[in-house]
């Protein structure tokens, strides 16, 4: 059990905490109010609260982390701007504190049961589908808080988001005005448009072999083979060394490792418990919570049933409703003061006196003691063999490729020594560029790439060594270059003639627009226009604004709706930039939507994304003022 909370860390139940509460880690962030002390130096006071040096790094820490767990395991974390992250991460402790302050001036509070459940079904704290409270206390643990820290902390970003969801709540859009915004979402526009494209006006340009030839000449270093060359290396990697002679494995070590792990995994044990809890509150101070947690001690003692007093009596709502039961967990899960109550339990249904942490009063109550099984040295022998074989094997590496580098420098000019001394093969790979670097897979990595095409491995020297990992380093060098050649023009005459098409043609299009926008805004004949451009007119009757599943350009839609309405008789046009052209776009008529005749789905998406929208700017307007209310300083800036 123990092993699989410590698996949730890495796996996908730890990110899905984040996904589950993310109002609290993007909004609010985690532990900004109770993680220091004073003594840091300042660096923002908001209100009477001061946001310390210490407590900066710590929210930075946390961005950090939170980014790299949404970019993935392939994301550099060296490409992180410092600097950039701690300024978010300021703004975003100055955030949370103007809104935790100002819930508290307002008496904005949530309820525990809301908590509660808020809690209870969160999936990141849940094992097939139920709350589990090891899951939860190993998971806030992981975080760096106390039981009752996390609770706190919780609760007033979940205050606070009750604000941010009353001032959004509070939005009301008047009839009126979401027919206006109707009128001007839903609107449709009869529209045509005009394309001129390259394929179009292909066959009104001429390229001739005088033209190709001296675009040829000209450019000569864009039609240029690349610098080729053919590279050596060799390879040391640490699983290469698993099996040297200097790797001995005697049965004294490897007896020594089997008790070592035995020994930490015997004390890894498990205790199967239950409790009943009585919180300290602010309805309930810790002399009453002491009474009743007695009086549960006294009705046991008289043959209660502790699963019955649980479920009637156990305020922690994670395992009320199963009798208190908390299931095997091992040290380091539950508050100090618990886990030591438990721990000093040693026969099934024996019962602790009342136990008081920072939730309040328990009685906890042993199941069962579970002492984990653990296998054989002969079965284990072959596994601890090759784990000291690895350990060995990497602090050989280390000796290993500091001679490799000092051999590779001492020969410069060749590997063949180098590979000799340390009996590693030179491998080659032929003819290797930078666009095409081959089918070796080492070389093609890019920092091999660079290295073997710098200006002192060009010049005929080994390489410095070059990481590939933790465990494996290469050298390279290059036997043999193949400067870049002129690439004969009839290789290439085809692109060039293509190209140089290709600008005659934009020049050509650019002439028939500013004739077609001269023609039309003349009001002449369409047709005409488009004889006159080998094109046809693509003509779309009542087009939607976002789009009504017909193929229309997006460039082309954002300029007919942007275009003015047209009057009577006459058209408005415009042109849109296409990816090999332009267009010519017309408008003959606009439909303004409206609400009496628009689906009801839409009327409500319209409505829902205006009072989004509404909610927010309210949202910012409120959160401004509270800002200057409570006043946010710099000290020393």
């Amino acid at each position: 059990m123990l092993q699989k909370l410590r698996d949730q860390t890495q796996g996908t139940g730890f990110k899905i905490l984040v996904g589950a509460i993310i109002v609290v880690l993007t909004l609010f962030g985690f532990g900004a109010t109770n993680l220091f002390l004073g003594g840091d130096p300042e660096v923002a006071q908001v209100g009477d609260f001061e946001i310390t040096q210490g407590l900066l790094e710590a929210e930075s820490e946390r961005e950090r982390r939170r980014l790299l767990s949404q970019m993935g395991p392939e994301f550099d974390p060296s490409t992180i701007d410092r600097l950039a992250l701690q300024q978010y991460a300021l703004q975003q402790l100055i955030n949370r504190q103007v809104l935790y302050q100002t819930s508290s001036e307002l008496g904005v509070r949530a309820a525990p049961e809301q908590v509660n459940q808020e809690l209870i079904s969160s999936p990141a704290y849940q094992v097939d589908g139920q709350f589990n409270e090891p899951v939860y206390r190993q998971q806030v643990q992981a975080l760096g808080f106390s039981p009752v820290g996390f609770l706190e902390e919780f609760t007033s970003a979940f205050s606070s988001e009750q604000i941010r969801n009353g001032i959004s709540d509070s939005v009301v859009l008047p009839d009126w005005e979401l027919g206006e915004v109707v009128r001007v979402v839903s609107q449709q526009r009869d529209l045509a448009y005009l394309p001129l494209t390259v394929d179009n006006f292909r066959a009104r340009v001429e390229v001739t072999d005088d033209e190709v030839t001296l675009r040829y000449n000209e450019n000569q270093s864009a039609y240029m083979t690349e610098l080729a060359v053919d590279a050596a290396y060799v390879r040391l990697g640490v699983e290469d060394l698993l099996e040297d002679v200097n790797v001995e494995i005697t049965e004294d070590e490897l007896l020594a490792l089997y008790d070592d792990e035995r020994a930490a995994a015997l004390a890894d044990e498990q205790r199967d418990s239950a409790h009943i809890l009585v919180q300290i509150n602010d309805a309930r101070s810790e002399a009453q919570a002491l009474e009743l947690i007695t009086e549960a001690q006294t009705r046991l003692r008289e043959g209660e049933s502790f699963e019955t007093l649980a479920g009637e009596l156990s305020e922690d709502p994670g395992s009320a409703d199963t009798g208190g039961a908390l299931g095997p967990v091992g040290k380091g899960i539950f508050d100090p003061a618990f886990e030591e109550a438990l721990w000093s339990l040693s026969t099934p249904g024996e019962v602790t006196p009342p136990v008081r942490t920072d939730f309040g009063y328990h009685l906890i109550r042993l199941h069962e003691i579970v002492l984990p099984e653990y296998a054989s040295f002969e079965s284990e022998r072959d596994g601890l063999e090759l784990r000291l074989r690895q350990l060995q094997a990497e602090d050989l590496f280390a000796d290993r490729a500091l001679e490799l580098e000092r051999t590779a420098y001492d020969e410069r000019y060749t590997l063949e020594g180098t590979a000799s001394a340390l009996g590693l093969q030179v491998v080659s790979a032929e003819r290797v560029s930078r666009a095409a670097p081959g089918e070796d897979v080492l070389v093609a990595k890019p920092v091999v790439l660079d290295a073997l095409f710098g200006s002192e491995v060009l010049e005929g020297s080994n390489s410095d060594p070059i990481a590939l990992s933790d465990t494996e380093v290469l050298i390279v060098r290059v036997d043999k270059q193949y400067p870049p050649e002129p690439i004969p023009l009839d290789d290439v005459r085809d692109q060039i003639k293509q190209d140089i098409e290709r600008e005659k043609a934009l020049v050509e299009i650019e002439t028939a627009k500013s004739a077609g926008m001269q023609s039309l805004q003349a009001g002449e004949s369409v047709t005409e226009i488009a004889r006159n451009v080998n094109s046809q007119w693509q003509t779309f009757t009542l087009a939607a604004r976002g789009g009504d599943g017909r193929e229309i350009p997006d460039a082309v839609r954002s300029v007919a709706f942007d275009l003015p309405r047209p009057t009577a008789g006459a058209k408005s046009v415009g042109v849109a930039e296409l990816p090999d052209g332009v267009a010519l776009v017309t408008v003959t008529r606009v439909v303004q939507g409206d609400l009496n005749t628009t689906a009801d789905t839409e009327v409500a998406e319209v409505r829902r994304i205006s009072q989004v929208r509404a909610g927010r700017f309210d949202f910012q307007s409120f959160f401004q003022a509270a800002q200057e209310n409570l006043g946010v300083s710099h000290p020393g800036s």
